[in-house]
């Protein structure tokens, strides 16, 4: 059997992965975990792959679908959890569906007459339509992902139901090949390795797409009809205003609605629901309106060079920075500074 040597980059590029995602500290611990889970299967899974196609083991085969199993609902978790607040309970929804992996599993280990690839199959359809559920979802509802990393999220929820898909598909080959040719182990082999070329697709595309798509969408805001402010909304909004104004807290390029809401001992979903009721804005847009007042300020009073300012107001990127500063002012920050603007 040729050596192939995809099944062993993938498993090293995903515990890469999951070990500078345990190191990023400003994500809850639960969010890293879930996440974790999911790498670290698809480092497993390519593992066995690897032992089956370099060194003949079959019995690799026997525990690739017992760990394939447990990919989809690891993402789903991980991705839900990045729209919880600390106060919502993640501990039932990791029990559901920690319990029902767990009952797969004992299934495929014990005598039940179906084959592990239905299984699997099963599972993966299901948590494929549950995770592209999180698509829907407004840039706000991920209370723990700060504005510059919203691109990343996306890209990386677009890699992960690409992946599903494609897995997806190689199942339904080799649940056709063990229906209607009798033997399915060709297509067993055959399915693994498109899983796997599928993980290195997805690995690489979580380091490549933020590159990618590091240019922001700058046109107008989704809107979505909502309820006439109320006096609580106003007073929020007002210690929300204050609170910004005070600490300068939009200067941080990793603040998150939840951050900002714990700083004002509030649920993030009052003060999400308070900025898009009083601003008709999301949480994102709204503190991207402190940022470009802090920059134009700064070009006003100051000549430090442009790409100092824009970090000082708390972007991390060129791209991101002109696209909101010509969204709201309608020049470039070099245009601004030339017309030195009285107001």
């Amino acid at each position: 059997m040729v050596n192939l040597p995809l099944p062993w980059m993938v498993s090293a590029l995903a515990i890469i992965a999951a070990v500078a995602l345990l190191m990023n500290r400003r994500m809850p611990a639960y969010v890293r975990a879930s996440f974790c889970v999911f790498l670290m299967s698809l480092a497993t899974i390519g593992m066995l792959l690897g032992l089956r196609l370099s060194f003949s083991m079959i019995w690799a085969a026997q525990l690739q679908p017992l760990i394939a199993l447990m990919l989809g609902p690891s993402a789903y978790l991980g991705f839900l959890a990045l729209t919880q607040d600390r106060d919502q309970s993640w501990k039932r929804p990791l029990a559901i569906n920690a319990g029902v992996v767990v009952l797969a599993q004992l299934a495929i280990l014990g005598p039940v007459p179906v084959s592990a690839d239905v299984f699997v199959l099963g599972f993966n359809i299901v948590y494929l339509v549950r995770i592209s559920a999180f698509l829907s979802k407004d840039s706000d509802e991920f209370v723990h992902v700060a504005a510059q990393a919203m691109p990343v999220t996306r890209s990386a929820l677009y890699a992960t139901i690409a992946l599903l898909s494609l897995m997806v598909v190689a199942d339904v080959s080799i649940v056709a090949a063990s229906l209607f040719a009798g033997d399915g182990e060709a297509m067993q082999l055959l399915s693994g390795a498109a899983g796997i070329l599928a993980a290195f697709c997805f690995a690489v595309a979580l380091i490549v797409a933020p590159q990618v798509l590091r240019t922001p969408i700058t046109g107008p805001a989704q809107t979505q009809r909502q309820p006439a402010p109320s006096e609580d909304d106003r007073r929020l909004l007002a210690a929300l205003d204050a609170m910004m104004n005070e600490t300068r807290l939009f200067s941080d390029n990793n603040l998150t609605l939840v951050r900002a809401a714990r700083r004002l001992g509030v649920p993030a979903r009052l003060v999400s629901n308070a900025v898009n009721r009083c601003t008709g804005d999301n949480f994102s847009r709204y503190m991207n309106g402190f940022r470009i007042r802090h920059a134009q300020k700064l070009l006003r009073e100051t000549d430090l060079p442009v790409t100092e300012i824009m970090l000082e107001a708390g972007f991390v990127s060129k791209s991101s920075f002109n696209g909101e500063f010509r969204r709201v002012t309608g020049v470039t920050p070099s245009q601004y500074r030339a017309r030195k603007p009285t107001i």
